[in-house]
């Protein structure tokens, strides 16, 4: 007979829960999550320079013990890791370990160079400050690619093909290459390596400087020290893919899953700023990885729409987030890159797909547990692209893969594999959790690198005094001094490293003029061109005393003399300019284009920049007044005491200029004397398009250095229509071979 026993698993509800009082930490604190039921977990915290020892975080498990239950926790000190060996020389102190600001102090022998810092010191995230140090000889085909503190290195010829490889200290981790080559360009292959305590964490800062410049690579635009036009390293029409790929587990939670996306979509906006329009693929995947945006979405390259989608997507889509497979997301890469294969295939444009760069961000906080090891998916990812796999022409400029290690569960050496290896370039990062990693999206593709992109502005993250604020958020803003019989000031805006963009009239013309321009803490000397047209007399007959018409002026610095580009100093953006086109995303449309876009409305939101007494340059919003509301400007103006004698009010008042101010529908703040040849700007996110330039109004509105408040439902400002003198300012642009390159109408 045949007895068969049928077992059934009964979960009971008994309420298991794990010792509270087994979890305190020696000069630490901790949180407890779920109130120490199965599944919680206690999170340590200690105070800077020390280390919470067994592991940051215990969890309940179902047995109602914690994990590493029988080793006591305690906040250690950090240790930075040790030289292992030096290259050419020596350094000091020889010490069995190195605590929070311990210095070594390096010496090359007689016959070896210096390459890097003579000083390191260990920081509180037990990392050496600046780069590894290195005694060079210049005897190799390559450079000595360095022995990073901690590591061993093996192979001491630097001819070409020739290889090293390096091994960590005992108990280091090892992010980077663990084998170079020399290659024929004599660059190293792969990226530096470096040996990490299991408990070392990049700080945001870290991260968004070594991923602002790896990334910058790709949507770089310029040549700061060249003066002919751009040369672009990504295609204007969008061979660019993005995949940004968040981990949605259940470790991750509602909260910082939120927290992720949020930032995640900063980085669109951020991204936005720069000179290229990618294509976005956004996966989130638990135990299964769902395309939140697919490459295939028609609007798969509008980054508003990129946004809205992703912001939409909620945490409970994946209905089990037990699981964290990251091969099934690398795998979701993959088959959406057959699929856009497939479609160039079809138009006959194989080849264009294959020049098509491609960028995957890959944020994850535990190693994977389920769906293989995603490793064999990434090898497929760079098969089909054909990145890495013929020594002749390995294409890795085509694919940069940048993993996002949060937190202390993560399986170190398998983000070092999963990320790309570039020489002298990171794209593995550990973060202590996802507040910091939110941190690094708020600071990473740092303006302070991009300094030449027009219009951009570093006022939304700055702490500084009040000066130094006005120079980072208004970067663009340059300050006049005139001298003839007395000090005139007016305010210009820079349009590139050579030509400052102002008023007429604030010019004289007169050989007794001098003029000077501030710029970033420097004075300059600069040579003045006021447009022809620009005649202050030329309508006394019509009872006008002093015409504003064509009230444009430019001021050339001396060739030697140029605008070195900077935090405080950048390029505004003006209409029909290549780099605006960028700016609007409108790469290809004529100049008409930007009027329709810029100035569609009856009321444009607009700002300028006025001096205040306790606040240095302070934005000022007002209302552009256009079509039927233009028409208020006008009935305005005939109330103005100097125009009261103009039989027609247009003769003043001519299509030459835009027009704010009045109480309706808001009160619009007044412009003063001083604020003269500064610019009316439109913002368009976060970059700015002056589109007038501040000339004259119905009131003075300052008394002895005081703006005050704009009351007079009568008083107008205006300003030079720069669409009007767009002819003019190309033509001395042109004259002068300044590479700013102009749309055709």
């Amino acid at each position: 007979m045949l007895l068969l026993l049928l077992i059934t698993h009964v979960s009971v509800s008994l309420a298991v829960q794990c010792d509270l009082t087994k979890v305190a930490i020696i000069g630490g604190s901790y949180t407890v999550s779920d109130g120490g039921n199965v599944g919680s977990k206690v999170e340590y915290q200690c105070p800077n320079g020390k280390y919470p020892y067994p592991k940051y975080t215990r969890e309940c498990r179902y047995n109602g013990f914690w994990t590493d239950q029988t080793t006591k926790a305690i906040c250690k000190d950090v240790r930075c890791p040790k030289p292992v060996s030096f290259e050419g020389g020596d350094y000091e102190p020889r010490q069995p370990f190195y605590t929070v600001g311990d210095t070594l102090y390096f010496r090359c022998y007689t016959g070896f160079e210096m390459k890097g810092p003579q000083n390191r010191t260990c920081q509180e995230n037990a990392k050496w400050t600046g780069e590894t140090t290195i005694c060079e000889d210049n005897n190799g085909y390559c450079l000595n690619p360095g022995i990073p503190i901690g590591a061993r290195k093996s192979g001491s010829s630097y001819r070409m093909e020739k290889k090293v490889s390096y091994t960590c200290q005992s108990g280091l981790v090892m992010f980077g290459s663990q084998e170079r080559e020399c290659l024929e360009d004599k660059s190293w292959s792969g990226t530096e390596p470096s040996c990490r305590q299991w408990y070392t964490y990049d700080t945001p800062n870290e991260v968004a400087k070594s991923f602002s410049s790896s990334m910058l690579e790709n949507v770089d635009t310029t040549n700061l020290d060249d003066r002919s036009d751009k040369s672009v390293r990504i295609a204007k029409d969008g061979l660019m893919n993005i995949f940004i790929v968040l981990d949605s587990s259940k470790s991750i939670g509602e909260k910082k899953f939120n927290e992720t996306k949020s930032a995640s979509i900063l980085f669109i906006e951020k991204m936005s700023n720069y000179d290229t329009k990618p294509r976005y693929c956004i996966i989130s995947y638990a135990s299964k990885a769902i395309s939140v945006v697919a490459l295939r979405d028609p609007d798969s390259n509008n980054e508003d729409a990129v946004m809205e989608h992703l912001d939409k997507f909620q945490y409970d889509r994946h209905a089990d987030k037990q699981g964290t497979n990251t091969s099934d997301a690398l795998h979701a890469i993959y088959k959406h890159l057959i699929e856009q294969e497939l479609v160039y295939k079809e138009k006959g444009k194989k080849e264009d797909f294959m020049k098509i760069h491609n960028v995957i961000l890959l944020m994850t906080d535990g190693k994977y547990n389920m769906g293989g090891d995603p490793r064999k998916q990434m090898k497929l990812i760079k098969q089909f692209l054909d990145v890495g796999i013929r020594k002749d022409n390995p294409r890795e400029e085509y694919l940069d893969v940048y993993v996002f290690g949060l937190g202390s569960d993560i399986d170190q050496p398998e983000i070092n594999d999963l990320a790309s290896k570039k020489e002298k370039e990171v794209h593995t990062f550990h973060l202590e959790n996802v507040d910091k990693m939110k941190k690094f999206f708020e600071l990473m593709i740092n303006e302070d690198d991009v300094f030449d992109t027009c219009g951009l502005s570093k006022y939304h993250s700055v702490e500084e005094d009040l000066d130094k604020r006005a120079n980072v958020m208004f970067p663009w803003i340059v300050k006049i001094t005139i001298t003839l019989n007395g000090i005139q000031y007016c305010k210009g805006t820079i349009l590139s490293q050579y030509f400052i963009l102002t008023a007429a009239h604030c010019l004289n013309l007169d050989d007794n003029q001098t003029i000077k321009v501030r710029i970033d803490g420097k004075e300059y000397t600069v040579k003045p061109y006021r447009h022809p047209k620009y005649d202050p007399i030329s309508k006394v007959d019509k009872g006008i005393k002093r015409a504003f018409d064509y009230d444009v002026a430019l001021l050339e610095l001396e060739e030697n003399d140029k605008i070195k580009f900077s935090e405080n100093a950048r390029p505004i953006c003006i209409p029909c300019t290549q780099v605006t086109a960028q700016a609007l995303k409108q790469p290809g449309a004529p100049c008409s284009s930007h009027e329709k876009t810029l100035l569609s409305e009856e009321e444009v939101k607009a700002v300028f920049i006025a001096d205040e007494l306790n606040q240095p340059m302070k934005e000022m919003h007002v209302l552009i007044k256009r079509g039927q509301k233009r028409s208020a400007c006008l009935e305005a103006a005939k109330k103005a005491t100097e125009l009261k004698n103009v039989t027609n009010i247009e003769d003043a008042v001519t299509d030459q200029f835009l027009c704010t101010g009045g109480t309706v529908p808001v009160v619009d703040p007044p412009v003063c004397k001083g604020d003269s040849g500064g610019p009316l700007l439109i913002q368009v996110k976060r970059r700015y398009v002056q589109v007038g330039i501040i000339s004259w109004g119905t009131v003075d509105h300052c008394e002895k250095g005081t703006r005050k408040k704009q009351t007079q439902k009568n008083a107008r400002d205006f300003y030079q229509d720069i669409f009007k003198v767009l002819p003019w300012i190309q033509k001395v642009l042109k004259e002068k071979h300044e590479a700013l390159t102009f749309l055709p109408n």
